[in-house]
């Protein structure tokens, strides 16, 4: 889902320029908004990609529809946001994952969606936070709730001014949402059942391989559950007295999700290789160390450490095409 949560309305201005306060929105500002769903939706198919194929080894799983969905109140400014996409309802399907559930129940791109297993969809008024987002927020629990619950989900969609009825069946993979985060920073992170990468970083990629590559390495974070293992030890994100002794925990933590990366990347179909070609190609044009600050190592060793990960890989056993990650190897298939 579309992280426009963090959208301020000065951002949007210098995203957008003085032409989003306008009364009759311009192609420029029109594009724009195209230009990040499409972003969203290449996201959301490498990610779902990635959850499929390594939901045998996920602890923590939970059933992807395979679709990307958004919400008119999600947009700063909502007369480009409809003459971009429509909007005949208030959420509806941005972009649908190819093969995917969604499109397999039937859905298409701009379906409005009007009720969900014949129960109104969330309001404003009760949203889970009093944001633009908040709508989404609502909705996107109601859909994991319900799904948590049946195996199919019946849903009411409005397409082209009449109503379409669909019945959706997803499967349960490893559990994580994806989002682009609009932003100008080289930037990814995982807050532990989301992976977010900004629209910048997104861009730089140059090819699917490589993007996944990235996005491997957040979802590695969030298979593992690194973000609840570094609460639990309280360890200090930030600057200051203790943040020395919080620096090995966390070294630990992007380590593992180098070595759980390309396994990731190998059992969905990619090249492994993409991982390492890609902080290669980052470290020479980007130049430098990404961080400073002692919580990753340096480029030479995180590229040794996945070869070896990939060495490794060659030798084991492979069953219909996928391996075990050596991480992962507690976790019982289901």
């Amino acid at each position: 889902m579309i992280g426009w949560g963090k959208f301020t309305a000065l951002f949007a201005a210098l995203l957008f320029g003085a032409s989003a306060s306008q009364a009759v929105p311009n192609s420029a500002d029109i594009a724009a908004y195209r230009a990040l769903v499409e972003q969203d939706a290449r996201l959301a198919s490498i990610g779902y990609r990635l959850v499929l194929a390594n939901a045998p080894f996920c602890a923590i799983k939970e059933r992807n529809p395979g679709w990307v969905v958004h919400d008119v109140a999600q947009y700063p400014d909502v007369e480009v946001a409809k003459a971009a996409f429509g909007f005949a309802k208030p959420i509806q399907i941005a972009a649908l994952v190819k093969n995917g559930p969604a499109e397999a129940a039937g859905m298409k791109v701009n379906d409005g969606v009007d009720a969900l297993d014949d129960a109104a969809l969330p309001g404003p008024e009760n949203s889970i936070e009093k944001t633009g987002y908040g709508r989404m927020a609502s909705f996107k629990a109601l859909i994991a709730a319900r799904m948590s619950q049946k195996t199919t989900l019946p849903l009411k969609l409005t397409r082209q001014g009449g109503t379409v009825d669909v019945i959706l069946s997803a499967p349960l993979v490893c559990a994580s949402d994806f989002q682009i985060d609009p932003s100008a920073q080289f930037d990814a992170g995982a807050q532990g059942n989301m992976v977010s990468i900004t629209s910048a970083f997104a861009e730089y990629a140059a090819d699917e391989a490589e993007l996944a590559a990235i996005v491997a390495h957040e979802l590695a974070h969030n298979i593992l559950q690194h973000r609840a293992r570094l609460d639990a030890a309280k360890v200090n994100r930030g600057i200051g007295r203790s943040f020395g002794k919080s620096r090995k925990a966390i070294l630990a933590t992007e380590i593992e999700a180098d070595q759980l990366s390309v396994w990731l990347l190998a059992n969905a179909g990619y090249d492994p290789v993409a991982a390492i070609t890609f902080w290669q190609r980052y470290r020479r044009e980007r130049g430098g160390q990404l961080f400073s600050d002692g919580t990753h190592l340096n480029w030479n060793k995180r590229i040794a450490i996945m070869q070896t990960q990939i060495d490794r890989m060659l030798e084991a056993p492979a069953q219909d095409g996928q391996r075990k990650p050596p991480l992962l190897a507690a976790t019982a298939s289901q």
